[in-house]
């Protein structure tokens, strides 16, 4: 009878220990789903951050390859144009001398009849003339004589303005200079020589 109390005693302990054996495997198995759950969403959100990532480089890249795509266009653009306009004042500069080659330029003649006139001459053909009282009178007559000569402020003039140093007056010759230097503002292709006969 007493083998029979210790079996059942080893029984009741051996349950015991099944009991904390199961929980501690129940335990166990809750933890690890728990880990594998958080471990998968950790991995979801990694992934989720480097996919949004990898979208954000993909439009700074695409939108730094516009830009530059656009600057490119702009500077081959820009580049033709400044080509295109060196071609054309080339050919312009080429009519001009061509021109005055044969003879065909801007003259400023400036005489005393007994005060000092300035006549204004293309292709020995008078296209108008100026008392010389200021540089805006000159200036004036000047800009008006260009009009009805046909010349538009883009074409290249050459002139030369011809003058006796041994009769002109300092004056004179300092008005008609001014009022030169202030059309060549007007015309950017506007070139005029000084020609003193008395030298």
């Amino acid at each position: 009878m007493t083998a029979m109390k210790k079996n059942k005693g080893i029984v009741i302990e051996l349950t015991a220990l099944l009991d904390v054996i199961f929980i501690m495997l129940f335990w166990m198995m809750i933890n690890v789903r728990e880990s594998n759950v958080k471990v998968k969403e950790d991995a979801d959100s990694r992934v989720a951050a480097a996919q949004a990532q990898v979208a954000e480089i993909k439009e700074e890249t695409s939108l730094q390859i516009d830009s530059m795509r656009e600057q490119t266009d702009s500077e081959i653009q820009r580049v033709q144009e400044q080509m295109e306009r060196i071609d054309k004042n080339a050919a312009a500069n080429q009519q001009a001398l061509d021109d005055f080659s044969k003879g065909r330029m801007l003259t400023l003649n400036l005489r005393y009849q007994p005060g000092g006139k300035l006549n204004i001459l293309l292709d020995d053909k008078e296209l108008g003339s100026a008392d010389v009282i200021s540089e805006s009178e000159v200036y004036t007559a000047l800009v008006a004589a260009l009009g009805k000569g046909g010349i538009e402020r883009d074409d290249v003039v050459l002139c030369a303005f011809v003058y006796d140093g041994s009769s002109a007056l300092y004056r004179d010759v300092s008005e008609v200079s001014d009022a030169v230097a202030r059309v060549g503002k007007s015309y950017k292709n506007f070139y005029c020589t000084f020609i003193n006969t008395a030298r």
